[in-house]
């Protein structure tokens, strides 16, 4: 199973590293992201930190044209977007939920979770994370740090919701 998550933006409003990961610290998110990456051009695993331990997410960026903004629904103004991938680890998950909120909330974003088909205004995106990162809280207590391979657990909520509680 992957998880995903989309920020649409204009790219100009697209942070450098450090203002990500600026936007990330005062946002009060306990993720460290590796700022030696080129947010244009490079695609793959990002590492990072979440809480301290081993973390990070596949990234990926595109110009999207106004036929494709508007097939996604995507607001007017928005000619670029960032997609967030995390598999099984939840320490991955969580730093990516809470790197693209900061995203989102930064540049002025949309931010989708397309697993949901729910999205959030910039205005929204921060509650969204620390909502979320709420629901994690009991399994990332549970979970071992990397090396122990946490897994997302069998049945949580928010995988509940999105495919219909028939579990993992």
């Amino acid at each position: 199973m992957s998880v995903d998550l989309i920020v649409y933006l204009a790219r100009s409003a697209m942070p450098s590293p450090q203002r990500w990961q600026q936007a990330i610290r005062d946002a009060g998110f306990p993720v460290e992201l590796d700022t030696d990456f080129d947010v244009y051009s490079s695609i793959g695993f990002r590492p990072c930190q979440f809480r301290g331990g081993e973390a990070g997410f596949e990234y990926f960026s595109a110009t999207i044209d106004e036929s494709e903004r508007d097939g996604l629904g995507a607001p007017a103004g928005c000619d670029f977007s960032v997609t967030l991938v995390t598999h099984s680890d939840l320490r991955d998950f969580a730093s990516s939920l809470l790197a693209a909120g900061a995203l989102g909330h930064a540049s002025g974003g949309l931010l989708v979770d397309p697993q949901a088909g729910e999205s959030y205004p910039p205005e929204r995106a921060l509650d969204w994370a620390r909502a979320q990162l709420a629901e994690l809280e009991p399994e990332l207590a549970r979970s071992t740090p990397r090396g122990g391979e946490p897994r997302l657990p069998q049945r949580i909520p928010w995988y509940d919701r999105l495919f219909g509680g028939r579990g993992r």
